[in-house]
């Protein structure tokens, strides 16, 4: 089954920095193989640290900063805890860095002077 776009419900965000949590979450070996898991579905945290060959402690982290993305979810099942992608927040997240992006190149068009400091300016 293919993800469906959905339509952004996310606030619009003023800074760049507001999406750290969420690119921070594709920066590590671990935490992308963790996603990639993900894309096939539900996991249990024992699946995913046989598939990643890696300790249980270890995912239990990365899965903890993947949580603060947001688009990763978890439920409890018994003793298990199952985490998946939650791809509405996904989308909302990666279109509202889109539009972040365009307000920014939007606000720049008119802009023509280069940077304050210029390397020819030295007299020496």
């Amino acid at each position: 089954m293919t993800p469906q776009r959905a339509t952004t419900t996310a606030p619009a965000a003023a800074d760049i920095v507001a999406f750290t949590p969420f690119f921070k979450a594709f920066c590590n070996e671990t935490r992308a193989g963790i996603i990639e898991q993900l894309f096939g579905g539900e996991r249990c945290v024992c699946e995913i640290v046989a598939a990643l060959d890696a300790s249980q402690p270890l995912i239990s982290h990365h899965l903890a900063v993947l949580r603060q993305t947001g688009f990763v979810t978890q439920r409890s099942e018994g003793t298990r805890v199952y985490y998946s992608l939650d791809w509405a927040a996904f989308f909302d997240r990666l279109d509202a860095f889109l539009d972040l992006i365009d307000r920014r190149r939007a606000e720049g068009a008119g802009e023509t002077s280069g940077p304050a400091c210029r390397a020819d300016t030295d007299t020496g």
